[in-house]
């Protein structure tokens, strides 16, 4: 069992690193006129292929109706392709293409210049060991 101190130092270093990501992440969108959630839909269709908002809004723990207007939006921003659904002639599979890809090696590109700077005291193998426990964290979460 986990110590009570243990638990408290963790419990405020999570919400200093959200508090610091939330800040930076308005900022950094200001900058690039991208939202973050437009960025996480591109990101995981760019992983997984074609999906329906509903595997998307499922992914992301999202409302369908939130991840839709999303979607509409970087459709309308010529970042993402529809295509009705072989299997479900219902529903519609959304898919990157070339501008969003573009867009996601240039924001891709610039997330690992800051996080390079952020972790350039760190060694491999903290990085590593970092990425594993914070894999660990996320999965807890789903």
């Amino acid at each position: 069992m986990v110590n009570d101190e243990s638990l408290e130092s963790l419990e405020l270093e999570i919400a200093m690193m959200v508090r610091a990501l939330r800040t930076r992440t308005v900022e950094l969108d200001k900058k690039q006129e991208f939202k973050r959630a437009s960025y996480l839909i591109l990101l995981l269709i760019t992983k997984n292929g074609p999906m329906s908002v509903k595997h998307i809004a499922e992914k992301l723990h999202l409302d369908i109706s939130t991840v839709s207007r999303q979607a509409a939006d970087l459709l309308a921003d010529d970042m993402l392709s529809k295509q009705p659904s072989k299997t479900d002639g219902r529903s519609y599979l959304y898919d990157i293409n070339s501008k969003g890809l573009d867009m996601m090696t240039h924001i891709r590109h610039s997330r690992k210049q800051r996080f390079s700077k952020m972790i350039q005291e760190w060694d491999e193998t903290e990085v590593e060991e970092f990425a594993r426990l914070m894999k660990k964290f996320n999965s807890l979460m789903n």
